[in-house]
């Protein structure tokens, strides 16, 4: 080989890496994109507090199995006036049907992010989100069963982004930069959420129209305006792409760590027939059932048993997540370290990821079940227990484009349709636990359940789980040809050590 070509593919290689290019703007939009969608998500989470009508009677010790009331002598009635009198099972129903519509179409949109691109598809469903977003007031106040029409919609919609965006990944992101990357625009998830619920917060206490209307309008708003940003600047590939460089280009197509696959049907039964895929499986499940049980649930828990105030609910029931969304970038930095030293193998690297980021929620979950009415230390624990789920995103939740590039999408429609089970169901069975609201000893079980399926689930995927390339992802012929692959790539074939 000449050595002045391995010099000079060397340097275009480290000023490409170190510069901001196309692949790093469909980064910051893929980023800003999951997180408006989640805000549009879990804005309910918080706007459902002050939706609801309840009244309730300050104790100034608190009845048995209760927390006391911060504020207001023992015996005064307290009530939130709210515009719908719905009970626990009534609130779960309603914070759970989104992920009808959401589980509905994720396997087809795997497929057809497969087949035809991502592009449109993320974006149309982001911006469909935003529609039945801003019509939800004028849903719920015409009738219960039109909102939840409208929120299983709402699901449909939003339920293509991610295979779409797993898809689109594999196209854009070379294997080496996958952590860092990867994590940076799936944490748009929990950054959506962190803006989302003290904002929402704020907005339910504005004196118009009953402030939480506001929160559905904002958000939907924003949807929108994203969209016009993505619809212009983003393509299907880095090979159809206008403005992106040559250098770009090449260094982009030759890290991707995969190969153009046959045009044959996807592979199901050899998918449905490999463990590792099976770990992704249990390990998103696992994972889905804590963490919508804390995303949908935590800022009831944070009213009803440790009674803060609308403002202060968004604001505490966000730190969490802010927490996770910093985990989860800082765990990518450090996966990325290893992996480009080669000093342990990408398997090793998901499967310590992983565990990070379900058995210390599952600890900490069972630690906040010890701290009673201690409002400090509960906040804490739970932001320990959300926060260090952050390290998911270099675990699991990338192991997808690992074993299977060519199908990064269609793998991640699978796992993540029967995962959201865990969306509507966790919910629903937290309203049938919490018959009274404001139960220590309920909600304490609701927390043992949460912790005990972390554990059983990552036990699954340390056993099974794998990041090697898996000969069912067929290939025949790579990306580029006329040249040799670079010098000093850390993954030059399809095959992850």
């Amino acid at each position: 080989m000449d050595i002045s070509l391995v010099q000079h593919e060397a340097e275009i290689n480290s000023s490409t890496r170190k510069g901001f290019g196309q692949r790093h703007l469909f980064a910051t939009l893929g980023f800003l994109g999951l997180a408006t969608v989640y805000m549009m998500r879990v804005n309910l989470s918080v706007a459902i507090v002050d939706m609801v009508n309840s009244t309730r009677t300050l104790e100034e010790n608190g009845t048995e199995g209760t927390c006391p009331f911060p504020d207001g002598p023992a015996g005064e009635t307290k009530q939130v006036h709210g515009e719908f009198n719905w009970d626990g099972p009534t609130q779960g129903l309603v914070l759970g049907c989104f992920f009808w519509g959401y589980m509905s179409t994720q396997i087809p949109a795997g497929i057809l992010a497969e087949k035809h691109g991502g592009k449109l598809l993320f974006g149309g469903g982001i911006f469909l989100t935003s529609i039945f977003t801003l019509i939800t007031p004028m849903a719920v106040r015409i009738s219960l069963k039109f909102f939840i029409a409208v929120r299983v919609l709402t699901g449909m919609a939003e339920g293509v982004t991610l295979p779409a965006m797993h898809s689109l990944m594999a196209s854009w992101i070379p294997c080496n930069e996958r952590s860092t990357l990867g994590s940076f625009i799936m944490a748009g998830m929990q950054f959506g959420t962190v803006v989302a619920l003290p904002l929402s917060g704020l907005l339910c206490e504005v004196n118009i129209d009953n402030g939480w209307p506001l929160v559905f309008y904002i958000f939907g708003l924003s949807g929108l305006i994203w969209f016009g940003f993505w619809h212009t600047k983003i393509t299907d590939s880095p090979e159809n792409h206008p403005a992106i460089s040559n250098d770009e280009k090449e260094y982009i197509l030759d890290h991707l760590g995969m190969q153009k696959r046959t045009k044959g049907g996807t592979p199901w039964y050899a998918i449905f027939t490999s463990l590792p895929f099976w770990a992704i499986f249990v390990a998103h499940c696992g994972n889905n059932w804590g963490f919508y049980t804390l995303l949908t649930e935590l800022p009831t828990y944070m009213k009803s048993v440790l009674h803060f105030d609308i403002k202060s609910n968004g604001f505490l029931s966000a730190l969490p997540y802010l927490m996770m969304w910093i985990v989860a970038n800082v765990s990518s930095w450090i996966a990325d370290y290893y992996r480009h030293n080669r000093e342990t193998s990408v398997t090793t690297i998901r499967k310590t990821c992983n565990s990070v980021g379900t058995f210390v929620p599952g600890l900490a979950l069972i630690c906040a079940v010890y701290t009673g009415c201690n409002a400090v230390s509960t906040v804490i624990f739970l932001t320990i227990a959300v926060g260090s789920n952050g390290a998911t995103y270099s675990g699991f939740q990338v192991n997808h484009i690992d074993i299977a590039p060519n199908y990064a999408g269609i793998l991640m429609g699978l796992t993540n349709c029967f995962a959201n089970i865990c969306g509507f169901l966790a919910p629903y069975v937290v309203g049938l636990i919490t018959t009274d609201e404001g139960s220590i000893e309920q909600w304490q079980l609701v927390f043992f359940i949460s912790a005990g399926i972390y554990f059983v689930s990552n036990t699954f995927f340390l056993v099974f789980s794998s990041a090697e390339d898996q000969n069912w992802n067929r290939i025949v012929e790579t990306h580029s040809t006329s040249r040799p692959r670079s010098f000093g790539s850390i993954e030059t074939t399809s095959k992850v050590e």
